[in-house]
C-alpha cells in the first residue's frame, strides 16, 4: 500500500510557496446563479428560478490556476481572452489568484468573447446551462506572438501544465512547439487532454485523461484492471511518455510509470460525490505541484487522488487545501508517522 511519510508532506509543503507552475490552455469564465424554485412560469412549462446570489469563478484552465493558488503555488498563465466585461471579470480573478500581472500572458482578441459558461443552481440542483463561446483556432501571427512570450517565461516555470478544453488556444502547431520548447529546457510537462489531440501530446511527462476518454481515443471500453493496464501501454507506444495516469471515477485511478514498467491502483477515497466538475483539473494541479516540488510518481498521484476525493464533496468547481490534503491522508490511514 502506498503511504507518504509525515516528514516529507511537511517538505513538499515548504516547497510549494517556492516555485511556479505554468499554466497554458482555454480560459473560461464560470457564472453560477444560485436560488430557488417556488412555481411554474406561466409562459411555458419551466421553473421560475428566483435568484439570490450570483458568482463568477475561473474555469476552463483558470481552475487549474485557481487550484494551484489554493495550495499555496504561484502560477503563470498562458490563454486568450476576449475584449469585454467577461473578460475584464476573468483577468482580475486571476490576479486574485496569486498570479502576478507580469505573470499573466493574456491573449486579448477583438473577434472572439470570452468564454462564459452560466450555470443557474436551485436548491443545490442545476437547472440549465447557457454557454457563450465562439471555438475559433489561434492564428499563425497569434502563435508566433503567444510562442515568444513562452519562451521567456518558461525558464521562471518549475512545470508546465497543458490544460486544453478543445477551445481554439491549444491549437496541434502550438501543443507541438510548446512540448518541444519545456523538452529543450527540461521542464515538467503535463496534459489535461482532449480525445481530438489525444496522440499530439508526445515527449511529455504524464498525461491525465479519465476513462471514458482514453477509451475513446482508443476505440474501445475501459472498465477491469486489466483493460486500462493495457490501454496505458498502447497510448505509452504511441507518446512515450515518463508515465500514464487514467482516472476512473468510482474505481480511483491508475498510473503506469513507462520506464519501470510498474502499475499502482490507487482506489477512490470519495466519501460522498456531489459534483464532479472541475475534479480533473485538481488531478494534474496538484500531482503537478507535488511532484515538482520532490515527491515521486506514486506519492504525488496519491495526494491528487485523495484530493480528488475532496473536491467531489463540493458545489462547482472546487479546490483543495494543503490542512485538507493532511487530514484527508492521515484519516485515509495514507499518512506515516516519520521515525
Amino acid at each position: 500500500m502506498l503511504k507518504i511519510k509525515k516528514s516529507l508532506l511537511h517538505q513538499t509543503f515548504a516547497k510549494l510557496s517556492q516555485i511556479k507552475v505554468l499554466v497554458i490552455g482555454d480560459l473560461i469564465l464560470d457564472e453560477y446563479l444560485i436560488g430557488s424554485v417556488e412555481r411554474i412560469s406561466p409562459e411555458a412549462p419551466v421553473p421560475v428560478v428566483w435568484v439570490r446570489n450570483e458568482k463568477q469563478t475561473l474555469g476552463g484552465s483558470g481552475n487549474v490556476v485557481q487550484n494551484l493558488s489554493s495550495i499555496g503555488v504561484k502560477g503563470i498563465v498562458f490563454g486568450r481572452i476576449g475584449q469585454d466585461k467577461a473578460g475584464e471579470n476573468l483577468e482580475s480573478i486571476l490576479l486574485s489568484n496569486s498570479v502576478a500581472k507580469e505573470d499573466l500572458a493574456l491573449l486579448k482578441s477583438k473577434h472572439i468573447p470570452t468564454i462564459l459558461k452560466t450555470r443557474i443552481i436551485a436548491s443545490h440542483q442545476q437547472v440549465c446551462r447557457v454557454d457563450r463561446e465562439e471555438i475559433v483556432p489561434l492564428t499563425n501571427d497569434e502563435e508566433k506572438q503567444i510562442l515568444e512570450q513562452f519562451k521567456e517565461k518558461i525558464k521562471e516555470a518549475s512545470a508546465v501544465i497543458l490544460s486544453d478544453y478543445d477551445k481554439g488556444y491549444l491549437t496541434p502547431s502550438l501543443i507541438q512547439a510548446v512540448i518541444s520548447l519545456c523538452n529543450a529546457e527540461n521542464k515538467i510537462v503535463t496534459v489535461d487532454p482532449q480525445v481530438s489531440h489525444f496522440f499530439l501530446y508526445k515527449n511529455i511527462h504524464i498525461m491525465t485523461p479519465n476513462h471514458h476518454e482514453a477509451g475513446k481515443a482508443l476505440g474501445k471500453k475501459l472498465s477491469s484492471d486489466s483493460e486500462i493496464e493495457l490501454a496505458c501501454r498502447e497510448i505509452s507506444e504511441k507518446i512515450t511518455p515518463d508515465a500514464m495516469m487514467i482516472t476512473r471515477g468510482e474505481k480511483g485511478m491508475s498510473i503506469y510509470e513507462r520506464t519501470s514498467n510498474r502499475f499502482y491502483h490507487i482506489p477512490t477515497v470519495a466519501k460522498e460525490v456531489f459534483d464532479v466538475t472541475g475534479a480533473g483539473d485538481t488531478v494534474i494541479t496538484t500531482y503537478t505541484a507535488f511532484l515538482a516540488s520532490g515527491m515521486s510518481i506514486g506519492e504525488a498521484a496519491l495526494v491528487s487522488n485523495v484530493s480528488a476525493g475532496i473536491v467531489v464533496g463540493k458545489l462547482g468547481a472546487a479546490t483543495v487545501t494543503q490542512s485538507e490534503i493532511e487530514e484527508a491522508l492521515r484519516t485515509l490511514g495514507y499518512l506515516e508517522e516519520s521515525k
